[in-house]
This record gives C-alpha cells, structure tokens and sequence, in this order.
C-alpha cells in the first residue's frame, strides 16, 4: 500500500511549490495547516533535487516515528539511498563526539545537551550538507536551528506552529526571517475542508488558514481511489473501565476496511493496559514499547498501530482512534501549564483522512467533552 499521494493527483499550487523548491538556492519555509501538502512538497521535491545533481542530503525528523515514515517514504519515491535520516538528538551526539566535546556525568540530560549544542556552536562547523530536509520545524530548539544552518548549504523545512507541542522553541519570526516563507492554506472548498477549519476553530481563535482560496485545480474532491479525503469525527461516549472495550469494537468495525488505522492517546501506562486487553481479545495490533522500535514500523502495514500524541505530529492516517486525553494524566496536565493542550488536541484531531473516532468517559478532558462529532 502507497503511503504517497501520487505525483499526478497533487494540486497546480502544489506543483507549482514543488518547482520552487526544486530551483531556488535560497532556504525556504513551508508553513501551513494540516493536509496542506508540506510533506508532500518536501518529498517530491527532494526526489527532484537528487536525480538533478545526484547529491546525498540530510531529512531531520523530531521523532522516532517520523523516522519511520520517512523511511517508508523514500524507499517508495526510489531514493532512499541518497538521503541520510537523523533525529536532531542523535545527529548533534554524533557532532559532539567527533568534536570531543564532554559531558558532565553530575547533570541531567537537558543540561548535557544544551551544553553541547552550546560547544558545537563555538566550533568551526562545515557546511557538509547540500541539502538538509527539517520536519516539524516549530519543534526546534533555537540552537539545533543555528546549527542546523552551519552545516547546511540549503535549507527547505516545513511545518505549522499551531503544532507546536512543546515550550521554549523556535518562533515563528525567527524561521521566517531566515527564510523564503511560503504559506500553504487549504487551497480548496469542500466538505472535509469546512471540517478541517471547524477542528482549526475549537482550539484557535484566529483567522488563520480560514478563508480557503478558491483553486480549482486543487479540490480534494478531483482526487479518486485511496487519496481521496471525506474527513468525519465520530464521538463515542463510554464509561471509563469499559474505554477498551470501545477501542476493541471499532478496531473490529475498521478490520475490512483495509485503511491505515491509529490509536492514539498521551497516556503510554494505558497504551500497555489496552495492548494486554487486545492480546487476550485475539485483536492484532503493532504496540512498540521501546520508543526506538518506531523507527523500523512498516507504514504501509494495515495493522492498527499504537502511538503517542508526541510521535504522530506531521503522520497522516486513514483513520484514528483517539482515547485516553484524560484529566488525571500527569502529559494532560503538564501541557495545560504550559498553554499547550489545544495544540496536542488539534494534532490529535488533524491525523486522519478519512474518520477520527473519539473515545470519551466521564475523565475526558473538557475541551474534548465540548466537541459535537458526528454521532
């Protein structure tokens, strides 16, 4: 199975983008909502850049999943070969270790790592890379983001900084100052489009992204066979113990479907309670209880896949299932103190082409109780 809409089925704005981004020297930012078509360009665009000058080029990615998505990518564009993938962490260790640069065994691992990035700045770095790729560019830190431009002699990054899941990263001015920004709004009018800014409008009160611009060439309902989108939201109310019987139920209900299913959910202690649920229910799923496992997930696989809120930003899904978003979780409440709990909603809510199911209990979190779905 494509995890790729193909070439031909993109938008005139999209390859249009594509073109830019394939001839101009300069960096460029990619901003714009969720099913926008950022990857999309990025990856067609690389695809584009390797086979014209036959270069090897960097794609960063923020997590382990991404890491395997991106995997699966470039093996299906052909050009796997070409393209080295690092996690920002793991490239930076790297760095630090060619560099000798130490750390201290008394500190705690942000302490170490801010250290490092703060020595590699101080050095002498090369611009070694003709190309690097950044995904989910909101998630940066502002050192990684400097480093990132030593090494590179072309940057194309994409993301949306309504996703940003975290505090104390990049802002928004900072990217676009460094770069050719280019915005992405949802260039089409339809129904999932309309569904799309009403998920956009529960957490956000901006005008942002709303007014779509009015593009023939880019309406989702052109496309056909697997790529077409018709997004819905289906809420399932349930009392909290019987949550994975709920969960079970619709895994069964999508079992012929033959779509690319997610469980999402902030709370790992109940994924492995669900996963023990499932395996005596004789239902299949892919449940990877070390992090790092993600990287080596086949993405194609119609096997419904287990992973956090954290893992699926910048993931796309036929469909999702979403539970778990409860008040009494320690992730809930540490992103409600830090103003980031509409932005792990909205990334929750955004993963899905065709149908988000959410399952609710009397804990759900309140921003999700208000929400209407499609009954």
């Amino acid at each position: 199975m494509s995890i790729l809409k193909p070439y031909p089925q993109l938008s005139q704005e999209q390859i249009d983008l594509i073109d830019f981004c394939t001839n101009t020297k300069g960096n460029i930012f990619l901003e714009g909502p969720p099913w926008s078509g950022k990857t999309l360009i990025c990856l067609y665009s690389l695809r584009n850049i390797i086979k014209e000058n036959n270069i090897r080029s960097l794609f960063m990615v923020s997590n382990n999943a991404m890491h395997g998505y991106m995997s699966t990518a470039l093996k299906e564009l052909g050009i796997s070969e070409n393209v080295n993938i690092d996690s920002k962490n793991k490239l930076f260790w790297k760095m630090a270790g060619k560099y000798r640069i130490s750390v201290n065994i008394d500190s705690d691992y942000y302490e170490n790592y801010d250290s490092i990035l703060t020595n590699l700045l101080n050095e002498e770095l090369e611009k070694k890379e003709s190309l690097t790729i950044v995904s989910e560019v909101q998630d940066y830190l502002p050192k990684e983001w400097e480093l990132i431009k030593r090494i590179s002699q072309k940057i194309i990054c994409y993301g949306d900084f309504k996703q940003a899941l975290y505090d104390n990263k990049l802002d928004r001015e900072t990217i676009i100052n460094d770069c050719i920004h280019k915005q992405l709004n949802y260039p089409y009018k339809d129904l999932s489009t309309n569904k799309l800014i009403r998920i956009k409008d529960c957490f956000f009160n901006d005008i942002e992204y709303v007014e779509p611009k009015n593009d023939n060439h880019s309406s989702l309902s052109q496309d056909n066979g697997a790529y077409s989108m018709s997004v819905g939201y289906n809420v399932i109310d349930v009392r909290y113990e019987d949550e994975f019987e709920a969960v079970a139920d619709k895994i069964k209900t999508l079992q012929g479907e033959n779509s690319r299913v997610a469980i999402i959910s902030p709370d790992n202690n109940r994924f492995a309670e669900l996963s023990f649920y499932l395996r005596n229910h004789d239902i299949e799923h892919n449940y990877y209880e070390i992090n790092r496992d993600l990287r080596d997930h086949d993405f194609t696989s119609t096997t419904p896949l287990f992973i956090s809120i954290f893992n699926a930003e910048g993931l796309q899904f036929d469909n999702v299932i979403l539970f778990g978003f409860d008040e009494s979780n320690y992730i809930i409440q540490m992103k409600r103190k830090e103003n980031r709990l509409k932005s792990i909603l909205y990334v929750g809510m955004t993963r899905a082409r065709n149908m988000t199911y959410i399952i609710r209990s009397e804990k759900t979190v309140e921003e999700l109780k208000a929400f209407g779905g499609e009954r």
